[in-house]
């Protein structure tokens, strides 16, 4: 009986002893007990790369076994204390990812990011366990790194970093949205074919309108679902026959397809803009898309380019673009106005930025409005690509201040494409930008007078480069981002394949905050995705430059983007496809 009893303990004690696997680090295996001293370990050279853990082996891989083993009340004595884990090498152009495993095997963070030489997890107070460190040479040979583990004190103040988490929420299958062809379309024209650059918006009762161009002079589509986004009714082309557009014997007509934008009044009315470069057409609606007043020359200002609107209230829209020198030769300006009655008229002009002095604008992202303080503002970058400005109005858009936000490397370009900027229910501001490797987030809570540190959003293998970026804001401090992202290291390459993901982060406002990471879909599109606009080599454009997701009244993200890979049309053109958060967290508790 004896034997028996001290074999189950021998055979339990095994159990217990973390199994270390032929690729394990030196040592492979180290404990935190509450000191103030580190551990350490080192591994590699490695004679082979791994996507990611799952095509580990003793080629590429190391793994290290981190024990917590810290006294009872310890982590409550001392509440801004964590566990920091770094790995670090030689050489940017290299690179390893850092994974952290719980206890029972579960991804619990990890860094995975490029053309750094480090790797870096705040992993926070951590329970007793044993936990599995995976260190991945993700484009590397004949490199070693040094790794370290330690209790230290978290940031009070936000410096750039994050926690980055596998994503809990989940979502639908995508479906593009139906509409008729267009007779002046061949089969082999993308004009006419495409409805790129997507926009979804929803209205109080809970009904969803879509919009997405065509092209000049295809005009914009627009949508319709009365079921939470199951289904869409197409509605016709507002900036052309409307409604009669349904029927697809008219379809591709319209004055603009440019560039288009939505906005719901809070009574509402629907509001959508099309460019056709001469000026905009504005349409709106106050009867749920049905029917559409319609004003060919909202801008009032003719040549423009990038237009954007908000609506604030029950008829009040705001109308923002860059103008092409009308003002003055040569030079670009920013400029916004103002509409009281729905849209029909836009008597109030007013420059934002002004030809030869001050700031002179590039590329201009979207306007919005607070609904709690009626502020206004609009996000743009510098002719150099490298600043981010914000102009905001605290007097109904009669006037406008400008604040630097953030100041680039002067080697880097942040336009890829277009500065996004959201306000969440505490009236306090979010910009997501992306250089063409990663998608940035930097927020602001007084109301655009400071900014935070910027943080890097995207994180993992899979999402190498990041671009096009979108943020949608919730209740204060939550923000879901979105972008496309690729596991090629550059945008132009013809091997890329894109996905669209999102992170959430539920303490955007925290000094180190946490972005769960989820794909959203499938790979989109597969080649390079050009940047530079007009100025893009044929075939390297069809996504566009944006696409603008939702969060539903209930707090679940609505995403609309184009994908060319799954719309299987003869001419190659993206077509828009939606699909809707299901499950997980979402950016809005305080439902009304």
């Amino acid at each position: 009986m004896l034997r028996l009893h001290l074999k189950a303990i021998l055979l339990l004690s095994a159990l217990l002893v973390p199994v270390i696997p032929a690729f394990s680090a030196t040592p492979a295996t180290g404990s935190l007990t509450g000191t103030a001293t580190p551990v350490s370990w080192s591994g590699g050279p490695y004679t082979a790369v791994a996507t990611d853990t799952s095509s580990c082996t003793a080629l590429n891989c190391d793994t290290f076994f981190l024990t917590i083993n810290t006294p009872s009340g310890f982590w409550a004595s001392l509440p801004n204390d964590e566990v920091q884990i770094r790995i670090t090498w030689l050489g940017a152009t290299n690179e390893f990812d850092l994974y952290l495993f719980d206890p029972s095997g579960n991804l619990l963070a990890s860094s995975a990011q490029f053309l750094e030489t480090y790797e870096e997890i705040d992993a926070g107070p951590l329970p007793n366990g044993t936990y599995k460190l995976v260190i991945v040479a993700s484009q590397t040979v004949n490199v070693s790194y040094s790794g370290t583990a330690q209790i230290a004190v978290d940031p009070t103040v936000a410096n750039g970093k994050a926690r980055y988490q596998p994503g809990k929420m989940t979502f639908g299958t995508p479906f593009e949205l139906p509409r008729p062809n267009d007779p002046a379309n061949s089969g082999a024209t993308i004009v006419f074919d495409q409805d790129v650059e997507p926009r979804v918006a929803h209205d109080s009762l809970g009904n969803l309108y879509v919009a997405a161009i065509q092209g000049v002079p295809g005009g914009v589509d627009v949508w319709k679902s009365y079921d939470t986004g199951r289904t869409f009714t197409y509605l016709g082309q507002p900036d052309g026959t409307q409604v009669l557009a349904t029927t697809g014997t008219t379809t591709g007509t319209g004055l603009g397809g440019g560039d288009e934008d939505l906005a719901i009044g809070t009574s509402g009315n629907v509001y959508m803009n099309s460019l056709w470069l001469g000026s905009t057409t504005q349409a709106s609606s106050f009867n749920g898309g049905s029917s559409w007043v319609v004003n060919p020359l909202s801008s009032d200002i003719p040549a423009d380019d990038r237009q954007w609107i908000a609506a604030y209230g029950n008829n009040t829209v705001y109308l923002t673009y860059k103008q092409l020198g009308t003002l003055l030769t040569g030079t670009v300006s920013i400029v916004v106005v103002k509409s009281t009655d729905g849209g029909i008229t836009f008597p109030q002009i007013t420059q934002v930025t002004t030809p030869v002095t001050g700031v002179q604008p590039g590329d201009q992202g979207n306007i919005v409005v607070d609904p709690r303080n009626g502020n206004v503002y609009t996000v743009f970058f510098d002719q150099t690509s490298t600043q981010i400005y914000i102009a905001r109005s605290t007097d109904g858009g009669v006037t406008f201040d400008l604040k630097l936000v953030y100041q680039g490397p002067a080697d880097t370009s942040l336009a890829h494409v277009f500065p996004a900027v959201a306000v969440d229910k505490g009236s306090n501001l979010h910009i997501v930008f992306s250089d063409g490797v990663n998608t940035y987030l930097t927020t602001s809570q007084n109301q655009g007078a400071t900014w935070s540190h910027v943080v890097r959003v995207n994180n993992g293998a899979s999402t190498r480069t990041a671009i096009q970026p979108w943020v949608v804001a919730g209740d204060s401090g939550k923000v879901n981002v979105t972008w496309l992202g690729s596991s090629a290291t550059n945008f132009m390459d013809s091997s890329a394949q894109w996905q669209v993901f999102m992170a959430q982060s539920q303490n955007d406002f925290a000094s180190v905050p946490t972005f769960a990471q989820s794909a959203v879909t499938g790979v989109v599109h597969v080649g390079p995705v050009c940047v530079n606009g007009l100025g893009c080599a044929s075939g390297t454009r069809t996504l566009a430059e944006y696409w603008a997701p939702d969060a539903y009244l209930d707090g679940n993200a609505l995403i609309v983007y184009p994908d060319d890979k799954n719309s299987g049309l003869p001419s190659g053109a993206a077509r828009t496809w939606f699909v809707r958060q299901t499950a997980g967290p979402t950016i809005i508790q305080t439902v009304p």
